[in-house]
């Protein structure tokens, strides 16, 4: 006998109310599954159905490999239906991002147990042999059934460890990008090296450093400014900061964390249970134990004792490009715009890095309900 996938089909929410974000080759709307009534969220890319390795495709993979772990959203289902890609997700709350008040801190009991959570979650990617390479507020959102708790979110990029020696290449002088987002990527990755779990434990202590801080002492970079100028100015700037620079006055273990993630091998595991171990006791050196409620969104008003960074001369270069988007402003209005033409462009074939073993590959596609049908795209 043969079994069939389950079939899935979705309303997206109406017009104006139906775009809830946007990812790098994506948007994201709030949707309606068919039947059931559940509402979801429908992340939606423009593909050719000649690319190899679409971009959901394999983060539908991904998350379904993942699946079980509580900081891992749920995946319903997988569909690609003529000139685009779909993955139907669990509805979240706000992201850390949308949580932090502009230029503000976020209480040191609120940045433990996320940095707790966030640590537990990154031990079950790992040992999965998965590495994220894009740890960022903007990919940590609040559930919204528990606002004690987070969840990590766009495994797009995410890969299985590589083995031997790491990849590399200079970004600047092949004027390429590099992997993950300016502001939060590692000095390896500003560096061309291949990622690793020690690439994501850094990225994590950014964005730790951040909330305590409400701000890092690099900036981010003008829109129109080239790519790879602005990498080049903030790797610059990461690597005149250290751990302690970014920790002063504030608990040191959050500055160590980032010493850490900076002198680990490639191919080492972080000691988890240390690190989570090392913020527990600081949570109980300050009694902010037993607090399992909603995490504290207070603002604070930190007094920043450092470092201070002048941003570094760059050279102008020629043929500078720029990933200004003019037509920003009318997504979710037509499915052929401007942008969606340009995503269509720049989606090609997928890394073949981030292939997964074809064996892998049909257990997965297996396991995921097919989305047949979505009505208001």
């Amino acid at each position: 006998m043969t079994l069939t996938r389950a079939a899935l089909r979705y309303k997206l929410a109406p017009y104006g109310h139906a775009v809830v974000g946007k990812g790098a080759f994506s948007i994201v709307y709030k949707a309606t599954e068919e039947g059931s009534g559940k509402t979801v969220v429908l992340k939606k890319s423009r593909v050719s159905t000649r690319v190899k390795r679409p971009t959901l495709q394999h983060e539908s993979r991904m998350l379904q490999l993942l699946n079980g772990h509580a900081a891992i959203p749920a995946a319903y289902g997988y569909g690609q239906l003529e000139h685009f890609e779909y993955i139907s997700m669990e509805l979240l709350g706000p992201s850390l991002a949308e949580q932090q008040k502009d230029g503000t801190g976020v209480m040191v009991k609120t940045v433990i147990r996320i940095v707790d959570q966030v640590l537990a979650a990154l031990q079950h990617i790992h040992d999965l042999g998965i590495v994220h390479r894009d740890i960022k507020p903007e990919n940590m959102l609040c559930s919204p059934s528990d606002p004690s708790k987070i969840k990590i979110i766009d495994f797009s990029i995410s890969k299985l460890f590589s083995h031997g020696q790491p990849t590399k290449y200079d970004p600047l002088r092949e004027r390429k990008g590099i992997v993950g987002t300016i502001y939060w990527a590692s000095l390896n990755s500003h560096n061309g090296l291949d990622l690793a779990p020690r690439d994501d434990l850094e990225s994590l202590a950014f964005v730790a450093l951040y909330l305590l801080r409400g701000t890092l002492p690099w900036k981010p970079r003008p829109r129109e400014e080239s790519q790879v100028r602005s990498q080049e100015i903030v790797r610059l700037m990461k690597s005149s900061c250290s751990g302690s620079d970014l920790s002063d006055g504030f608990p040191k273990e959050f500055g160590e964390l980032l010493s850490y993630s900076r002198s680990m091998e490639f191919n080492q595991l972080p000691d988890y249970t240390t690190l989570r171990l090392a913020f527990q006791s600081i949570a109980e050196g300050k009694c902010y134990t037993g607090n399992n409620g909603p995490l504290d969104w207070t603002p604070c008003y930190p007094k920043l004792l450092g470092p201070i960074l002048v941003e570094p001369a760059f050279p102008d270069t020629e043929d500078e490009d720029t990933d200004f988007d003019e037509d920003e402003d009318d997504l979710g209005k037509n499915s052929y715009c401007g942008w969606d033409m340009d995503i269509w462009d720049r989606n090609g074939n997928r890394d073949k890095d981030l292939t997964l073993p074809a064996a892998l590959k049909a257990e997965l596609d297996y396991r995921t309900p097919v989305i047949v049908h979505v009505q208001g795209n």
